[in-house]
């Protein structure tokens, strides 16, 4: 990437920065539904260069403006994966905070257990109703009691890769 002294654009990313950001933010936007402008600063801030990126650098970076991407980063910075760093010069600028991503996605599948007990209580409630109305939740059950049946071995290795404990 060749940076300018105000920062990377858009154009200035290398094409494999860009297919990267451009794959990354297709997936996320389709996976999870965000905009664009959302799923592009996800992906831009895994890579940026420098780490901290103002709203001025980073809108330039995706192609967006600042106005567009403020309330998406304030959001990212309350969800725990970004943080704030006021800089000498008065500019705040953000990073991603050390194993943002990992612990949201741990916390996710921390969640998961609950959800399928919902889900053998919802089974529960629904016992002597139509099979068709079962069988919405049936499905869902069944999935999560896959899934977490799963977690507990991911999850163990996951902190036993990284010495840390999922809470």
């Amino acid at each position: 990437m060749s940076n300018s002294a105000d920062g990377a654009t858009y154009a200035t990313l290398s094409p494999a920065e860009r297919k990267f950001v451009d794959t990354m933010a297709a997936h996320y936007r389709e996976t999870h539904g965000a905009g664009w402008e959302t799923a592009r600063v996800v992906s831009w801030m895994m890579i940026s260069d420098p780490v901290e990126q103002s709203l001025t650098s980073m809108a330039r970076a995706i192609d967006a403006t600042p106005d567009q991407i403020e309330h998406i980063v304030e959001h990212l910075e309350q969800a725990g994966l970004y943080e704030r760093i006021e800089g000498s010069d008065g500019e705040t600028r953000y990073r991603l905070t050390d194993d943002g991503y990992p612990k949201t996605v741990a916390a996710t599948l921390a969640s998961w257990p609950r959800f399928h007990e919902i889900f053998q209580f919802g089974l529960g409630v629904l016992e002597g109703e139509s099979e068709e109305r079962r069988q919405r939740v049936a499905e869902l059950e069944e999935l999560f009691g896959h899934v977490v049946s799963d977690l507990a071995d991911m999850t163990r290795r996951w902190e036993e890769r990284e010495g840390t404990t999922v809470s």
